[in-house]
C-alpha cells in the first residue's frame, strides 16, 4: 500500500472488536515504530506504556472520552472497548521540541497499526492523575497521550467539508464514521 493510501485508511477508530484483544507483544512491536521514528534534537525523551491486561484495560477506558463530538448512543459499546492501549509519557519538563515528539510517535505508531489490520484512536481526553496511578507511572513522568488500538468495528472514511461549512467528525444515515477535511487549496496558503 502507498503512504498516502496507508495515510487515508488509518482514520481514527472509536468502535473495536472488544472480544479481540492485543497481546503485550503486538503493543510492544507497534512501539518499536515509534522508537525507530524521527526525534527533535534526537532527544528520545518518550516512554511508553503498554496495556494489554483485560481488567486494567477496562479501567483505563473509564478514564477516557473517545468522540466528544458524538452523542452518547453513538458511542462506542462496552462490546467495543479497544483490545489495548499505547501511553506515551514524557518528562514533566517537556520543551516544545520534545512535544514534537508525542505526535510523531502517535502517527508512526497509528500507521503501523493499519498495515496490520488494525486501528488506533489517540486520545487526549484523560484523567490523567488517575491514570498515571493506575499504571504506576513514576513520579517523573506524565501522560502526554493515550493510544486505543484494537480491531476495527466500524467503517471511517474521508468526506468533504460538511455543507455548513464546518469540519466536526460525525456518523451519516448508514452509521459510518465521517471525517471532513479540508481541500488542498485550502492547505496550502502560498506558493512562491
Amino acid at each position: 500500500m502507498k503512504l498516502k493510501e496507508l495515510i487515508l485508511s488509518a482514520r481514527t477508530c472509536r468502535r473495536f472488536k472488544g472480544n479481540r484483544r492485543l497481546s503485550s507483544e503486538t503493543l510492544a512491536e507497534l512501539v518499536d515504530h515509534a522508537r525507530l521514528s524521527a526525534s527533535a534534537r534526537n532527544m528520545q525523551v518518550l516512554r511508553f506504556i503498554t496495556v494489554a491486561d483485560t481488567a486494567v484495560c477496562e479501567a483505563l477506558n473509564g478514564l477516557i472520552v473517545m468522540g466528544g463530538s458524538l452523542t452518547p448512543e453513538q458511542r462506542a459499546t462496552a462490546e467495543q472497548h479497544p483490545g489495548g492501549f499505547i501511553v506515551i509519557a514524557g518528562p514533566a519538563d517537556m520543551n516544545d521540541f520534545a512535544l514534537m515528539d508525542v505526535g510523531i510517535a502517535a502517527q508512526s505508531i497509528n500507521l503501523a497499526a493499519c498495515e496490520a489490520g488494525l486501528a488506533c484512536c489517540m486520545i487526549g481526553a484523560v484523567k490523567k492523575d488517575e491514570a498515571a496511578a493506575l499504571l504506576g507511572l513514576p513520579e517523573d513522568l506524565r501522560i502526554r497521550l493515550v493510544l486505543a488500538l484494537g480491531e476495527p468495528d466500524e467503517v471511517r472514511r474521508v468526506v468533504e467539508r460538511r455543507p455548513d461549512g464546518k469540519l466536526t467528525y460525525y456518523r451519516d444515515e448508514k452509521d459510518e464514521h465521517c471525517v471532513p477535511k479540508i481541500t488542498l487549496e485550502e492547505a496550502v496558503i502560498l506558493k512562491k
